[in-house]
């Protein structure tokens, strides 16, 4: 809940906010010139006294409206039964906090209402004594609560009726006070109405006064008797749903016979609960424990397939490696053959280089001589047959 509502609720039901603004909009309505009636002018607005008086007659009304339009609303609480229906051998005690938890479940604006409050206050009675024999004394003792908070409620609107015809004494005394002030004995023609012009200001504080007090106090004894009707009802029907709902136990003997058994039900169920909560934490645990059980089972099942995986992919990887090494054998074998052609490529590459650098020296010495070339004797670079072989 935001913490600025029950600051809220607080002023939109003060009395004191509701009769300033309501003052407030009467003074503005006066002076504008919208209120013309002389006799409103006259008796509400012609002295400070009366706006004082006018300013509290109005605080004192809002605090009977909002009384009124709460007992009003208080009135609709007490049209249905708020409790579930008893037993029809009598409710066990040990039921009072189930009776409580039901009217927690009211919403927020039920749960302020006077019946619910009244039957929440009875059965936190009941639920922390754990007996029901003093219940209808209990129940007197809240109803003489409520009764005594009634009567207190309206002790701003009985201080109200009892200043306004202060001040109404007041109003008269200030304009006495004027009056015998502007008296003038020498000119009393000319003082005259100045004299009754304060005369009038004094009677008619007082008239004021005692018109506000009466509407006050009638209006105060109506709203007054409507919550005392209220209370009666509530009275009433708090009575009839608690009284006789429970089961009593008397002080005899038998008494403390039904007593014990009583105590030991009470025992006996919540042994009976505390077995009920512990078989069902043993069965959560179980089932947590199979449950982390299947998963470590599915994770060793995983492990156990990637390994396997990883294995393969190892004797891949050997094999492989052993193709690589072969290929690396091979080349080098190649390399060594290739490094052989090209050693016999440069040698015979030199070989022609050197015939054709030998034929260049003949051409060079035939020209020197001044031979002809043709007649130039011929070198033949062919091998002469040996010996023993065929020409």
């Amino acid at each position: 809940m935001n913490p600025s509502q029950p600051r809220t609720s607080a002023v939109l039901r003060s009395p004191v906010f509701w009769g300033g603004l309501a003052y407030t909009i009467f003074h503005i309505l006066w002076s504008q010139g919208v209120i013309e009636s002389s006799l409103v002018l006259r008796y509400c607005a012609s002295h400070p006294v009366e706006y004082v008086e006018t300013a509290l007659f109005l605080v004192g009304m809002a605090a009977l409206a909002i009384k009124a339009l709460d007992v009003f609303g208080q009135f609709g609480s007490v049209a249905a039964p708020l409790l579930r229906p008893p037993r029809p051998g009598g409710t066990p005690v040990s039921e009072a906090t189930g009776l409580l938890d039901d009217l927690e479940d009211l919403p927020e604006g039920g749960r302020q209402h006077l019946l619910v409050r009244r039957l929440r206050l009875a059965l936190l009675h009941v639920a922390r004594s754990d007996s029901a024999e003093k219940l209808d004394t209990e129940l007197k003792y809240l109803a003489d609560e409520d009764a005594d908070r009634a009567y207190a409620s309206y002790g701003l609107v009985r201080s109200v009726i009892w200043a306004i015809p202060i001040l109404g004494f007041l109003g008269t005394v200030i304009g006495i006070a004027l009056a015998m002030g502007k008296l003038s004995p020498q000119e009393l023609e000319t003082s005259l109405p100045s004299v009754m012009a304060g005369l009038m200001v004094a009677f008619d504080t007082t008239a004021v006064a005692l018109a506000y007090s009466m509407i006050l106090y009638f209006a105060q004894f109506a709203v007054g008797r409507w919550e005392q009707r209220l209370l009666e009802a509530v009275d009433g029907l708090a009575s009839a749903e608690l009284l006789g709902r429970f089961e009593r136990i008397p002080n005899t003997p038998d008494g403390e016979v039904v007593a014990v058994r009583k105590s030991l039900q009470a025992i006996l169920q919540s042994y009976e609960a505390t077995t009920a909560r512990q078989a069902e934490a043993w069965r959560r645990s179980i089932e947590a424990a199979a449950a982390n059980w299947q998963q470590a089972q599915s994770g060793i099942e995983q492990s156990v397939a990637s390994a396997a995986g990883l294995q393969e992919n190892m004797a891949r990887q050997a094999e492989m490696l052993h193709r690589a090494i072969d290929a690396v054998g091979n080349v080098a074998r190649l390399e060594t053959e290739l490094n052989r052609n090209l050693a016999a490529l440069a040698g015979a590459r030199n070989f022609e280089q050197t015939v054709m650098s030998l034929a260049a020296t003949i051409h060079l010495l035939n020209a020197r001589l001044g031979r002809e070339p043709d007649a130039a004797p011929r070198v033949s670079l062919e091998p002469k047959p040996r010996k023993g072989q065929a020409a």
